[in-house]
């Protein structure tokens, strides 16, 4: 859950105070809530270059949220200044980091423990960095509310819409995983240039194919009219030649689209099998 004057996408959230995490755990049908935090941090790193870079503050408690881990253990985010980093495609922005690097985070120490693995990586072209919640407060300068957003726990499904219902009360947002990836998607569709942009290039494809079309088939028509003069001779009607100019047509259009859709399916295939996002 999140603050409920978030706008159009719930990635950007205003902190939450401290006694809203009480309020939800009050909840009936609740079965536990931890804070977590999220924010923008610039980091310098040991060649002296600096990076921006969003800082996941995990629960230092339960670590619920925790990302699997593909180097170092998940428990090492306890030890002094440790921070842990995600392996997805911005990694490199970050120098190649491997177990024991270091770098500067608001003249405050921090060292990587892990390498973490994400099923997406970063829309914006962001490093990320795990860390523990109190740690991720005391390092980035912050406002008076710390609390990005509140992961919950039901106790069982049905209880959802009541949780829901007593958070809109309190004034907030709560949205279950598949309402949170929804908003983001519809307000990078409709409310930004992404989803226009995707419509018109689409259009403009259409047309310029459409065009092409229609400009290869002229093309036959006037270079095959002494054959189609000789249809005509013996007997063959004017609807008989359109009709085997529209199946002509048709005929090649299908094809078309098959051969497209089928390159098109083996983009998306070998893709995914590159890029789980």
């Amino acid at each position: 859950m999140g603050d409920g004057s978030i706008g159009a996408t719930v990635a950007n959230t205003i902190g939450i105070p401290d006694y809203t995490l009480d309020a939800v755990r009050s909840i009936q049908g609740v079965k536990y809530a931890v804070p977590l935090f999220s924010g923008g941090a610039l980091v310098k790193l040991e060649d002296g270059t600096y990076q921006s870079v969003n800082v996941v503050g995990l629960d230092d408690t339960s670590l619920f949220g925790r990302p699997p881990m593909e180097q170092g253990t998940i428990d090492d985010i306890f030890a002094e200044n440790s921070f842990i980093a995600v392996h997805d495609s911005e990694i490199l922005k970050l120098g190649h980091p491997h177990i024991g690097t270091t770098f500067e985070l608001n003249d405050h120490r921090g060292v990587v423990v892990g390498i973490a693995k994400v099923a997406t990586s970063s829309l914006f072209g962001i490093p990320t960095l795990y860390t523990t919640y109190e740690r991720a407060i005391q390092y980035i300068p912050n406002p008076r509310f710390t609390i990005s957003y509140i992961l919950v726990e039901p106790k069982s499904r049905t209880g959802i819409s009541r949780i829901q219902r007593d958070v809109s009360d309190l004034g907030y947002l709560a949205l279950t995983k598949e309402q949170f990836e929804q908003r983001i998607s519809d307000f990078y569709k409709y409310q930004t240039g992404v989803g226009m942009n995707l419509l018109l290039m689409t259009i403009i494809s259409f047309i310029v194919g459409l065009s092409i079309s229609g400009q290869t088939f002229y093309t036959f028509i006037l270079e095959n009219l002494d054959k189609f003069g000789a249809l005509k001779a013996i007997g063959a009607k004017s609807r008989e030649l359109v009709l085997m100019i529209l199946f002509q047509a048709s005929f090649t259009a299908l094809n078309g689209y098959g051969l497209g859709v089928g390159f098109c399916t083996l983009a998306i295939t070998l893709a995914k099998a590159r890029l789980p996002d």
